[in-house]
């Protein structure tokens, strides 16, 4: 079972003060169909902050990870990495700065054998043999696959194969994670495993990490802050605790809440009241039940 360790406010305590790592100002996109994805985004991420992009398939959660890493151009508005508006002139070089790990690995993993997987990104940067070794060992740390170093990349599990794609970002060493949906098709121990790396690499590594995800009960587990996607707009930023207990909200962006949440919530509207408080974890409903849950002031989400 998933431990539940969510991230809370004292996490906000560690975000690094260098500034912004990520800034979408105005940002649009349209395809070549003329249809448009991405309707006047704006929002910051700051250096070592955890934040989660939710909302339902086919929102625009990937494209808009598309524009943040270079691969796809804005039709109007900037993106900003570490500063540094993003142009076809620095685009080049932003693979150094952002790491993206694709939702299907199988996308991202290219060499016969899981070492010089991740030892690929690194030596096209041009490190020395003896740099490239120490970066690729510690990204095997990191996140687990020291095993697997000399093991064919075609036999490995998918959730090996999403931890040594994520080791390939890591021996790079760039500031920033951009992980899209990386719990998807995992079983419970694989997604337990991937939690807590990214919980390590955040916690104990300062890395800023964007984490797109419609899996509302990891929310917690990952992240400090929450961003609500609907229909190409962000229709909401703020706490996790605050947005994830927000049950209108969550109904609005076709995302279903915890479990336990939904449970606690629809109990106390059996009742006919509002409920003050709502637990996101299962440790949380627990110490709720051990003594009276703390009376909050209700903070309504703050809308974008």
């Amino acid at each position: 079972m998933l431990q539940s360790h969510n991230i809370d406010a004292t996490h906000s305590a560690q975000v690094d003060k260098r500034g912004a790592a990520l800034e979408a100002e105005n940002l649009y996109f349209r395809y070549s169909d003329e249809s448009d994805a991405i309707y006047g985004v704006n929002f910051r991420v700051e250096a070592g902050e955890a934040v989660a992009l939710c909302g339902h398939n086919g929102c625009g959660k990937t494209t808009l990870l598309k524009l943040f890493a270079g691969i796809l151009r804005p039709t109007q508005g900037k993106v900003r990495v570490s500063g540094v508006e993003l142009t076809p002139g620095t685009s080049r070089e932003l693979f150094r700065t952002v790491g993206l790990l694709f939702q299907d690995s199988q996308n991202q993993l290219f060499c016969n054998e899981v070492y010089e997987d991740i030892a690929y990104g690194p030596r096209n940067m041009g490190f020395s043999d003896s740099e490239i070794h120490e970066k690729v060992n510690r990204a095997l740390s990191i996140t687990e696959t020291e095993h697997l170093a000399h093991r064919p990349v075609h036999h490995l599990s998918g959730g090996e194969m999403k931890r040594v794609a994520l080791a390939g970002l890591i021996a790079m060493d760039p500031p920033m994670l951009i992980l899209d949906e990386p719990f998807s098709g995992l079983d419970p121990a694989a997604t337990s495993k991937l939690v807590a790396i990214i919980r390590h690499l955040t916690t104990s590594h300062g890395y800023t990490v964007l984490i797109t995800t419609h899996q509302m009960s990891l929310v917690p587990e990952v992240a400090a802050r929450m961003l609500v996607m609907q229909q190409g707009r962000i229709i909401a930023d703020g706490p996790v605790h605050d947005l994830l207990t927000n049950i209108p909200l969550l109904e609005q962006a076709r995302l279903e809440p915890p479990v336990i949440t939904k449970y606690f919530y629809e109990k106390s509207m059996l009742t006919g009241k509002k409920p003050a408080w709502l637990p996101l974890t299962l440790d949380e409903a627990i110490t709720a039940n051990e003594e009276p849950p703390p009376v909050l002031p209700v903070v309504s989400a703050r809308s974008v």
